[in-house]
C-alpha cells in the first residue's frame, strides 16, 4: 500500500470509533528457537534468484506503488492469484496435519509504506496464546529512516506435530492503527477485523524453486507457493493490491525431506543415488552367497 491517505479519507473516518489494531507485537519467534535465516546457499540465478522462479518477484521491493499482485509489473510470470487456497497447497497442509511436518516461509518482497509485520500463531489468533513475530517492521524505505529489517530470500521454518496444523496459522499486520488490521491467512475469518474475501491472495499455480535440502545433501526442485498480502482493511478504501508483502511457502516432512513426490534432485545427484543403490545390491549378493556356502546343521 503506497497510496497517501487523503484529507477527505481521513475526514470520512474521523470520529467513527473504529477499533484499532494491536500496537504491541507478539514475542519474537527467536524466543522459541525459530530463527530467521539468510538466503545463503539458495542464492544465485539457478536457485531462488532465478527470474523464472522466486527472483521474478524481487522487482516489487524496488518500487513503491499500488500495482496489483496480478499485474505484469509485479507478477511477470503471469501467475493467477485468488482468495481460495489452491487444492495442491491444501493437500500439503492436510499432510502436515496428518503426519507432522515443517512449513518454510520465504520472504520475497514488499511494496508497503507502512511498517507491516509477519508472524505465526499456534492458536489460530494473532492476539491469542502461542503467537510469535517472525518479521517485524519490514518496510524498506531508507529515505524516511526505515531501512528494511529483512532481505529477499530470508526464511524461517516452523515445525508442527501431528494435528497441530488444525489450529496453526500465519498472521500479517497492517500496522496503521486506523486503516490496518491483524489478518490470518489459512483461516481468514479469524482476522481482526475480517472482511471477505480476506487480505491474502494465493497463487493458484506453484513455481519450482531449486532449493538446497540438507536432509538429502542435494539441491532439489521444490514445489513452492506464492502468497500476496494486502495491509489495508478492505472496508476502508483499500487499494486491493495484495503486493504489500509477498512470501513463498514450502512444505517438508519432520525429517526435512520434501513432502510432495514431485521434488526432483538435480541430475548430478542421481549418480550418488545410483552409487548407493549399487553398493546396497553388492552387499545383498554377498550376504546371499555367504548364506548358501554356510553348512546347514
Amino acid at each position: 500500500m503506497k497510496t497517501l491517505i487523503t484529507i477527505a479519507a481521513v475526514a470520512a473516518f474521523a470520529g467513527t470509533g473504529y477499533a484499532q489494531i494491536m500496537t504491541t507485537l507478539p514475542p519474537s519467534s527467536t524466543t522459541e528457537g525459530v530463527l530467521i535465516n539468510t538466503i545463503g546457499v539458495n542464492a544465485g540465478a539457478t536457485h531462488w534468484d532465478s527470474a523464472s522462479s522466486l527472483g521474478s518477484f524481487k522487482n516489487i521491493g524496488s518500487t513503491e506503488g499500488t500495482a496489483s499482485i496480478n499485474s505484469s509489473a509485479y507478477n511477470p510470470l503471469g501467475l493467477v492469484f485468488a482468495s481460495a487456497i489452491p487444492a495442491a497447497l491444501q493437500s500439503s497442509l492436510n499432510a502436515v496435519n496428518a503426519k507432522g511436518g515443517i512449513i518454510r516461509t520465504i520472504f520475497l518482497a514488499e511494496s508497503a509504506s507502512w511498517q507491516d509485520s509477519l508472524g505465526y500463531t499456534y492458536s489460530g489468533n494473532f492476539a491469542g496464546p502461542q503467537s510469535f513475530t517472525a518479521l517485524a517492521k519490514i518496510e524498506n524505505d531508507p529515505a524516511s529512516g526505515n531501512p528494511s529489517t529483512v532481505q529477499f530470500g530470508s526464511y524461517f521454518d516452523v515445525s508442527l506435530s501431528v494435528g497441530a496444523e488444525n489450529s496453526f496459522d500465519f498472521w500479517f499486520q497492517g500496522e496503521n492503527a486506523t486503516y490496518g488490521g491483524d489478518y490470518t491467512l489459512f483461516h481468514p475469518s479469524n482476522s481482526s477485523n475480517y472482511i471477505a474475501p480476506g487480505n491474502a491472495l494465493w497463487s493458484q499455480q506453484s513455481v519450482v524453486a531449486n532449493t538446497w535440502n540438507a536432509a538429502l545433501n542435494a539441491y532439489v526442485d521444490q514445489t513452492t507457493y506464492i502468497v500476496g498480502l494486502g495491509d489495508w482493511r478492505l472496508d476502508r478504501g483499500s487499494d486491493n493490491d495484495y503486493s504489500d508483502t509477498v512470501i513463498a511457502l514450502q512444505f517438508y516432512t519432520l525429517s526435512g525431506t520434501p513432502f510432495e513426490p514431485g521434488a526432483v534432485p538435480e541430475p548430478s545427484t542421481y549418480g550418488l543415488i545410483g552409487a548407493s543403490a549399487l553398493l546396497g545390491l553388492v552387499a545383498l549378493r554377498r550376504r546371499m552367497r555367504k548364506s548358501q556356502l554356510t553348512p546347514q546343521g
